[in-house]
């Protein structure tokens, strides 16, 4: 367990980090691509994203790999910089706290992408369902809305 050891730890660290940093980027990227109905950038971004998850995953192996090395694989990153610091390399508790901000992060984007993609599809269904006649909005000779399926008057605007 030496100082090297942990500066090549922190290392790996710093590349995951960045790779999350460009994965928060690529989800911004998709939700303005959703928003625009751009599938084809969608798609693009999608692949994107899963190839930057993949560098991430080889990168974590890369760590864990390292940290079995010495015996360290299952502890924490508080613990790892506990023990990082009484060696002299610091860093861990910062590295920590921005790979947690920015796992948050994605977090959120994600979630959002996910509420736009349900959005998109129950509207999709929405408009097939009114196209197709199955719950076309109609009206009663009164012009009161009646929610019969197929009886009364076609919607005012249409």
């Amino acid at each position: 367990m030496s100082a090297a050891l942990f500066r090549e730890v922190l290392a790996v660290l710093r590349d995951e980090e960045q790779l999350l940093v460009a994965l928060v980027g690529l989800a911004r990227d998709e939700q303005r691509a959703l928003i625009a109905a751009d599938y084809p950038r969608v798609e693009a971004v999608s692949q994107q994203m899963l190839e930057t998850v993949r560098r991430i995953e080889a990168r974590e192996a890369d760590r864990l790999d390292l940290l079995r090395t010495a015996g360290l694989a299952f502890h924490s990153l508080d613990e790892l910089a506990a023990r990082a610091e009484n060696l002299g390399v610091h860093g861990f508790t910062d590295i920590r706290e921005r790979l947690a901000a920015r796992a948050l992060e994605l977090r959120e984007l994600q979630e959002a992408n996910a509420r736009l993609v349900l959005n998109a599809i129950r509207i999709r269904d929405r408009w097939a369902a009114i196209l197709a006649g199955h719950r076309s909005p109609t009206y009663s000779p009164s012009g009161q809305a009646a929610p019969q399926e197929g009886s009364g008057f076609v919607s005012k605007t249409a």
